[in-house]
This record gives structure tokens, sequence and C-alpha cells, in this order.
């Protein structure tokens, strides 16, 4: 047994009204309809539906990672996403926003996470893996969808085993969209783990810490782990002049859920530090890199977090790999319990409602 650690870190008409560069059609585009519906100006709420054809998963052209990109309007709000139909045919679904997508063909190839967005500014949203439930935001509050129109974009990374019945389908995704401004917008800051994990570990620890360099107090709203199959526990902490404070913790190996803990009422205070472990299993005889395909590991921490209408241009999304050094010795003093993944925690709660089953 060895013990270690590694230190870190989104028609013509259409395009006339968002003002929106033309993306040309390819061959395995589906137009057997619309892919968006442009809202009621009207409506307070609306709902963007976004879908991928799972046949762009099987064949002799298959690809691993599909991605499509969907017109975004300006200073909007995301209050809900939601997977909709069958959902057992891809193993996740991530939501990012772009200025301009990676590649103007309706689909293409990302597996690769700088092929999302021309010159890798991709802000990332919300990630669904299969067997989780959507997620609805908390009540007064949504995603700011930017001060310009955008693009939002669905990656997609498909099974390719999908039945000959199946292959004819999409997978969905829908977006709920509020037109006039909540008391909060959201954004998230996510903290992902690099390096990679020897093999024949147990307990095996991968960390990360960054300083929360926001000037005003912060209001947490959700978090959501997720690791792939040799994840243990993972778990998430507010470093405080020396004292940690627990987010939260739990099994990564679940399906990816967000969860709301705002009636915690945890507010983060500038210079406060946060910091992340995850802890894994590897028993085989290989050394496991971290990365993108099923055959790597992962390591993501999303925090989901609130900000005042005064500071909406704050709203975006932030990433924390390794921030500098000296990060050692503050993981000296981790709690006992932050590789363990059991007890009464937000995910233990939420598995036996939505009765969720581990994904590996």
């Amino acid at each position: 047994m060895m013990t270690g650690s590694v230190v870190l870190v989104v028609f013509v008409c259409a395009r006339a009204v968002l003002g929106l560069p033309y993306l040309r059609k390819a061959d395995h585009y589906n137009d057997s309809g619309p892919l968006l519906k442009l809202p009621d100006l009207n409506k307070e709420v609306y709902y963007q539906h976004m879908k991928l054809p799972l046949r762009t998963f099987v064949g002799e052209k298959k690809i691993e990672y599909g991605c499509s990109a969907f017109p975004l309007k300006a200073d909007e709000y995301i209050v809900e996403y939601l997977p909709i139909g069958e959902r057992d045919d891809v193993y996740h679904i991530t939501v990012d926003v772009c200025d301009v997508p990676y590649d103007e063909a309706p689909i293409w190839e990302c597996v690769d996470p700088t092929h999302v967005c021309k010159d890798h500014k991709r802000e990332f949203l919300y990630s669904w893996t299969n067997g989780a439930p959507g997620w609805t935001l908390p009540e007064n509050t949504g995603i700011y969808t930017g001060n310009k129109p955008r693009y939002v974009i669905i990656q997609v990374h498909g099974r390719d085993d999908i039945s000959e019945e199946r292959v004819s389908d999409f997978a969905h995704m829908r977006l709920k969209i509020r037109t006039t401004r909540p008391r909060l917008a959201a954004a998230v800051s996510r903290y992902a783990g690099t390096g990679s994990i020897p093999p024949h570990v147990e307990n095996f620890t991968v960390d990360t810490a960054c300083v929360w360099n926001r000037t005003t107090p912060t209001p947490i709203l959700a978090y959501g782990i997720h690791t792939h199959g040799r994840g243990v526990a993972l778990s998430g902490y507010i470093v405080r002049k020396g004292k940690w404070i627990e987010i939260g913790r739990g099994d990564p190996v679940y399906p990816l859920t967000m969860f709301d803990i705002t009636e915690r009422n945890i507010w983060l205070q500038p210079g406060d530090v946060v910091a992340t472990r995850c802890t894994y299993r590897n028993t085989g005889n290989t050394r496991i890199q971290m990365g993108f395909n099923h055959v790597n590991e992962m390591c993501n921490y999303f925090l989901y977090y609130g900000v005042s209408s005064d500071s909406i241009a704050e709203a975006k999304s932030l990433a924390c790999s390794r921030e500098g050094g000296g990060w050692d010795q503050l993981f000296d003093n981790i709690p006992a319990d932050a590789s363990d993944p059991s007890g009464d925690t937000e995910q233990s709660r939420f598995v036996k409602k939505y009765h969720l089953t581990r994904s590996y």
C-alpha cells in the first residue's frame, strides 16, 4: 500500500437579430427540423432546446466527443439545465459558452478541450453525467449569459455501442432561460486536479487550492463533484485563518449532481483559500494520467456562487489548478474525514431521494 500526494489546480432572421456569424451545414447535420426556437420577446421565461444526433458516435466516421453551437442572447439568465429523452446513450453532456465556436460546422470533434471555442476562450457553465437528474438553480438566481450575443456549446461524450433502434435519436439538453434579472447572478469556479496516479496505491490524494480573490463577501449556492472510476472521495473546504470549514464532500463516482446548499448560508470572504482533495484507489499496474477519456482520471470540484446585480460583469466562470507554492503545509491540517465520503452529506440524502447508483 502506498499513500502519496500531488498538490495543485454556447434562420437567416435569427442571425440578423442576434448579430452572429453563419454556421455552414455539414453532411451529417440533421435537417428534420430546427434545432432552436427563438423566444417570444414578451415572455419572462422561455426554453431553448439543443440536440445532437446519436449517429455521430457510431459507424466508420464516428467521433468520441461531439460539439454543436447554438445562438445565445445577451443579458439573460439560465435558471435550469434539463437532459430530456433517453439518457443512457451518452456518458456526459457539458454546457459551455463561447464568443466564437471552434468550428463552423454544426457538429465537430472536440475531445481536445481547446477545440470547443476559438482562441481557447471557453467559459464552463454546467456538466451532466449519465444517471443524474437535471439541475434547477436556487430560487432568485440565474447564470448570466453575458453582455453581448454569444454561443452556447453542448459537448457530448457519446457511447460507441448505441443500439440500431436508438441511433436515429438525439442527445438532448434543454435550457430554461429567464429574461429578467434575478436577485443574484450565479457563476461557477472549477477546481481541477492535474498530474497522474501511480499503480498499486490506496488513498492517493490530489490537492488543489487557490486564494478567493473577490473583494466582497460571496454566498455559495451549490457544489458538485466528479472523478472517473478510481475516485474514492472528493471534498471541498474554505480555509480561513487556519480554520477548515467544510463546503461538501462525497463519493465522486455517483452521477454528477449539483447540490443546493443555500440553506446553510455559507459565505466566502476576501482572502479565504478554497481547497479541494481528490482521493483515489488504483489497484492496476499502470500509471493513470488525468485527462478526458474514460481510461484517464478526473478531479473536478464545481463551486457555484452568487454575484449581486451591481457586480454583474464579474459573473464569469473561474478556474483553479495549482496556484503558486506552499500548499503542502496547508494540507497537513486538512480534516481527517477529507478522504471519507460517508456520513450525513448532501450526496447521501440525494442518493436516497433519487435512487442514484454508482456510475462505475
